[in-house]
């Protein structure tokens, strides 16, 4: 068992359900950042994650990109410093400068920066149509010309079961409840088209079941420096 692993455990056995299967604490992180590395990250790269949780994906995003390379957003305060604490060196923490930020709104806004790669795993499995719309309008806003969002998402595997309602769906700061919901390839290829953004389904699996959507703005071609299998 990776160190990792040990203590994404020893976190769930003291706080509960975390946000994310204790049995792939460690895998879903590492599937995560190397599907990052894959699309071009560097340690010159500036990240955005929507709903980091528990740092699993920070773990290495924070030890990989120069100080103040790593935001993140995350409703659930206790998440992130409980997780802080056991992942982290406080001095690494005070080097690296990660940014931190708890609004429930999605609000890319708030770090007044431009961010090279958005990120949000498992995030649109649980939010409402309106909060993936926010998100998109925040990537616009908010990224260097050449961006790109990975997404991982879980299509509908029959028409009943897009997701139409207004609330986030799962645990969070304000629940304890858990479940997930699915959205269209098609809904999400509108929701970009109108506002000058391009999707495309990343071949394989993302992590714990899900699979990757890339987005990037229509005009701008694939980064060069890709790094494929």
């Amino acid at each position: 068992m990776s160190d990792v692993q040990r203590k994404g455990e020893l976190l769930a056995d003291e706080h509960g359900f975390l946000g994310v299967p204790t049995k792939t604490f460690d895998e879903g992180g590492r599937r995560q950042i190397i599907s990052l590395l894959r699309e071009g990250l560097s340690p010159e790269s500036k990240v955005l994650e929507i709903g980091m949780g528990p740092l699993r994906v920070a773990y290495w995003l924070i030890r990989l990109l120069a100080p103040q390379g790593y935001a993140g957003i995350e409703p659930h305060s206790g998440r992130v410093r409980w997780s802080a604490e056991a992942l982290f060196p406080r001095d690494m923490l005070e080097h690296k400068q990660p940014r931190f930020d708890f609004n429930a709104d999605f609000n890319t806004d708030v770090f007044d920066d431009k961010f090279d790669f958005f990120l949000a795993g498992s995030i649109w499995t649980h939010c409402a149509k309106h909060h993936i719309r926010t998100m998109l309008d925040g990537f616009v806003r908010n990224t260097v010309e050449t961006g790109v969002f990975l997404v991982s998402y879980l299509p509908p595997r029959t028409e009943d079961e897009e997701y139409w309602g207004e609330t986030w769906v799962g645990t969070s700061h304000e629940s304890n409840t858990p479940g997930i919901v699915r959205h269209s390839f098609a809904w999400i290829e509108a929701e970009c088209q109108a506002r000058g953004l391009r999707v495309e389904e990343v071949p394989g699996h993302a992590f714990d079941s899900q699979f990757w959507l890339k987005i990037m703005r229509q005009d701008v071609p694939d980064r060069p420096e890709r790094i494929t299998d």
